[in-house]
């Protein structure tokens, strides 16, 4: 069952892998966009998630705003639950692919584990040996 499903973004858990997994089906910008992440960081806080999954191919690109708004609030406080491990499905998108890697970047290397897969089996399958 999902814990959050909207028209962009579907956000459940999957306890086999310690995994909480948000798949966005479509653009998303402002509140939709910062609504769906916080949904998500709850379940992390609610089940005590080591993982994230973030299935992006769909997402499209991240405005600046949304970028500021991750790397500055987001992230600060995803740093301080129980995530240890995240597994990125890149965009199709290239321009897409370089907004999530300008959020990624600000995140700063040791923060927590992370890895850029194209597919979405060989994510779930490194988030299950972590």
């Amino acid at each position: 069952m999902a814990h959050y499903d909207e028209a962009h973004l579907t956000a459940t858990y999957d306890d086999a892998t310690d995994t909480v997994m948000l798949e966005w089906h479509t653009f998303a910008e402002g509140e939709p966009f910062r609504e769906g992440l916080d949904a998500g960081l709850d379940l992390v806080k609610q089940e005590g998630a080591e993982n994230w999954l973030a299935d992006l191919r769909n997402l499209g690109t991240v405005d600046q705003d949304d970028q500021e708004w991750s790397n500055q609030d987001w992230f600060p406080r995803a740093m301080e639950t129980s995530l240890a491990n995240m597994a990125i499905v890149q965009p199709e998108s290239v321009v897409a692919n370089m907004s999530v890697e300008n959020i990624m970047q600000e995140v700063g290397d040791g923060a927590m584990t992370t890895h850029y897969f194209d597919d979405r089996a060989e994510a779930e399958g490194w988030l299950a040996e972590q």
